[in-house]
């Protein structure tokens, strides 16, 4: 990243932030020009940037559509194209405008067409790096959102692919600037329940071991659940399925949630007019029940039938802004009494499910946004300590571990290091009973007001004895007494 991207969305940092922001001052007032010292900077201004939320999954998942709805607005693109084939990072910026990085370090500045991505790139999707669109979003002074290519499967190809993105690549050691891990929270979009794409999400999450991400940082979504079966509410419906995927899924997100993509991105995209407002009054014209159901049989009974008078254009809107069942969804809002474009809305949103997933994104991560960037730093750092291809910076390189050992003993950073032990069970570094695997993902979330004395104290009872056993690794102990300090901590602030 480089200053000038930086420039647009610098913000004010938390004390954890701070404490790691004031250690690489002092590093790189002692490094000679060189990689070393280029990653420094970067991890840098990471610390001072907004917290980078990557948005992944399948192809077709819906990935493009759910950046437009966390955004608030329809500027991610959803066609097959350039666009939906390179990494696209979205960052605050007062003037709006899109950087093209290629392969080879050069950068062009297209203008958007109309407020939202152009057709083409100016040059091949596979010579472009990453496309950064500047917007003046005020979601972006608090996250960054990255927009990824879509995954079928975690093959060679694209593991390297997706490798490069995280800042992953390379021999342990030989890493250079640009493999500072860029996710700092992920959402994964499954699209419908298919075994493949939790082993995409498995197989996505194996990459993880160089980065920082942990199951806290981490959120896994249905993205389209509308069409997990023919209901009328459909979200509500997949909520059982939801919870049996976030136990299979335990360790490696902290949740699933269940939304209609596509709704959610009309609901919150400011697409939706007063035009189509009227026409889908029009539609609920047809207000017998069996003339509805031959209606939403399927797009293409909506636009052959003749129960309405609309334009085909008309229809073919309609379908694109909200497919079946966001049509069926507006048709009951009429028959409530909606006539506006804004009360469609208010039952679109909150017919989409989108609100527990702007809960999970915006609040839970953004609330957690100083310890997540301390916890990418530590492991950015720490990667850059052991950098082999920078010998004038050896010495100052290898001399961050102590003063990381430090901070990472200290009380303060507690949560840190809880979020280190997720890390080591979303890799699979670390094998964990499942009454454990609930442990991290509760401490984790970061919610110290809700825990008990008398559920701390179980807690690090817990922790204690698994720690102990002597069938334990050195490991594994390492990560049992993190915990147990955890909730001894949390047994202290309960009982103040």
């Amino acid at each position: 990243m480089s200053q000038a991207e930086v420039g647009d969305d610098r913000r004010e940092s938390g004390p954890l932030a701070r404490r790691l922001s004031a250690l690489c001052d002092d590093t790189l007032a002692r490094l000679r020009p060189g990689p070393g010292r280029d990653m420094v900077q970067q991890v840098h201004a990471k610390l001072r940037a907004p917290l980078t939320v990557t948005v992944a999954g399948g192809v077709s998942s819906g990935k493009s559509t759910l950046v437009n709805a966390l955004l608030g607005q329809r500027i991610a693109a959803v066609d097959a194209g350039e666009c939906t084939r390179v990494v696209t990072e979205f960052r605050f910026g007062v003037h709006e405008r899109a950087e093209v990085v290629g392969v080879d370090g050069s950068v062009a500045v297209i203008a958007l067409d109309r407020g939202r991505m152009p057709d083409h790139l100016g040059r091949p999707a596979e010579e472009v790096e990453r496309v950064v669109v500047h917007l003046s979003n005020a979601l972006l002074r608090d996250l960054a959102v990255v927009d990824t290519p879509g995954l079928n499967t975690v093959t060679e190809s694209n593991e390297a692919t997706s490798a490069r993105f995280l800042g992953v690549s390379g021999r342990e050691g030989e890493q250079t600037a640009s493999a500072v891990g860029r996710a700092e929270a992920l959402v994964f979009l499954l699209p419908v329940l298919r075994q493949a794409d939790a082993d995409v999400l498995r197989g996505f999450a194996s990459l993880l071991g160089g980065s920082s991400l942990s199951s806290s940082a981490s959120v896994a979504v249905l993205s389209k659940a509308d069409r997990l079966g023919r209901t009328a509410d459909p979200v509500t419906a997949a909520q059982p399925i939801a919870r049996r995927m976030a136990t299979d899924l335990r360790g490696v997100v902290s949740d699933v949630v269940p939304v209609v993509g596509l709704l959610a991105e009309t609901a919150r995209a400011a697409v939706f007019t007063e035009a189509d407002a009227r026409a889908l009054v029009a539609v609920a014209a047809v207000t017998d029940p069996f003339d509805r159901e031959d209606m939403f049989l399927s797009p293409e009974d909506f636009l052959r039938t003749d129960l309405i008078d609309l334009e085909p254009a008309v229809r073919r809107r309609l379908l694109s802004l909200l497919d079946l069942f966001g049509l069926q969804v507006a048709v009951k809002a009429v028959d409530g009494g909606a006539r506006s474009a804004g009360a469609m809305l208010r039952a679109f949103e909150q017919r989409s499910g989108f609100e527990a997933l702007r809960r999970a994104v915006i609040e839970r991560f953004a609330g957690q946004s100083d310890v997540f960037k301390a916890n990418a730093a530590v492991s950015d750092l720490r990667r850059a300590s052991y950098l082999r291809n920078d010998a004038d910076n050896a010495t100052v390189l290898r001399g961050l571990r102590t003063p990381l050992e430090r901070i990472e003993l200290e009380g303060s950073m507690h949560r840190l290091r809880v979020l280190q032990v997720g890390n080591a069970v979303a890799t699979g570094t670390v094998s964990l009973p499942v009454g454990l695997l609930d442990d991290v993902a509760a401490l984790g979330a970061g919610d110290d007001s809700a825990m008990s004395r008398a559920a701390a104290a179980e807690g690090a009872s817990r922790w204690g004895a698994w720690g102990t056993d002597p069938r334990r690794s050195p490991d594994e102990a390492r990560h049992a007494r993190v915990m147990k300090a955890a909730f001894e901590l949390r047994w202290q602030g309960a009982s103040r």
